[in-house]
């Protein structure tokens, strides 16, 4: 099968990135209670850059080589005969999910043909069609800097909430200028810099030491086919209306694809098609 494989430690490039044409087909262990998917997409999450960044492929824990890629989508071609599986997921079942950190952090990604998942971390596919891009945005390259835009435009009208999927610390520092007093800031930035660090800075330091006098959390969930489920769910319920697509790349292609996940310009999901759903 074919499968991209991390094959340097690095930013995203063809010396870091190489599609290997003929990996074997993984198979079912006996009593196994994961699915064997035929992969139809994979959505790169900012965490697949930082594994790439940071783990050298030659690390003893990591199988040889190293597949990358968290999040998928797909079809289910082979159930485990373990724990009753076969009562929920049935061959032909298209389904969703993410991988949970220790399987990408052992190289067990999804950017492959086909991937064993187990079940656990999958959810049946939302029926709904045609979602889309949202038609209005702030484009934060023309107001810079954009904490005195949202100040000027939004000042008597503050925020309710604001959602920080970037990690910006001015944005939180100057919030006290367009979110309510009582308004939450959080954000969904993972990482020791951009997670860890900041949630510590901007929780514990207090007001007459320079704190923003607004409340701070970090929202971070673990891979859960559990989540999966409950967002499908809302697809379904129609309380989540549009999924946010920046772009799709071909399967060949998924060195740009990472590339511009880099530039940290996408504006929704970067998507890369591994396979037709039909």
């Amino acid at each position: 099968m074919k499968s991209w494989t991390a094959t340097a430690r690095g930013p995203p490039t063809p010396q870091s990135l190489t599609l290997a044409a003929s990996l074997p087909l993984p198979t079912l262990p006996p009593n196994s209670t994961a699915l064997l998917l035929k992969i139809t997409h994979v959505a790169l999450n900012p965490a697949d850059l930082v594994l790439l960044r940071a783990l050298p492929p030659w690390l003893p824990f990591r199988r040889a080589p190293p597949v990358p890629g968290m999040d998928f989508a797909g079809v289910v071609v082979a159930v485990g005969d373990g724990a009753g599986l076969s009562s929920s997921f049935a061959v032909g079942d298209r389904v969703c999910g993410a991988l949970g950190l220790a399987a990408v952090l052992r190289g067990e990604g999804t950017l492959a043909e086909y991937v064993l998942v187990e079940s656990a971390s999958v959810a049946k596919m939302p029926l709904r069609e045609g979602w889309g891009l949202r038609e209005a945005v702030i484009d934060y390259r023309i107001h810079d800097p954009l904490e005195e835009h949202l100040a000027q435009k939004f000042g008597e009208q503050q925020f309710d909430a604001i959602l920080d999927c970037a990690g910006s610390q001015a944005l939180f520092s100057h919030s006290p200028r367009y979110l309510k007093p009582e308004g939450k800031f959080v954000s969904i930035v993972g990482g020791w810099s951009q997670g860890v660090v900041p949630f510590v800075r901007n929780k514990l330091r207090p007001r007459f030491l320079g704190g923003t006098p607004r409340r701070y959390d970090l929202f971070l969930l673990s891979s859960s086919g559990s989540i999966a489920k409950e967002v499908a769910g809302w697809v379904e319920q129609g309380v989540i209306k549009q999924a946010v697509i920046d772009s799709e790349y071909p399967m060949e292609q998924a060195v740009e694809a990472f590339q511009k996940l880099a530039t940290g310009r996408a504006r929704g999901k970067i998507v890369i098609k591994v396979a037709s759903t039909e």
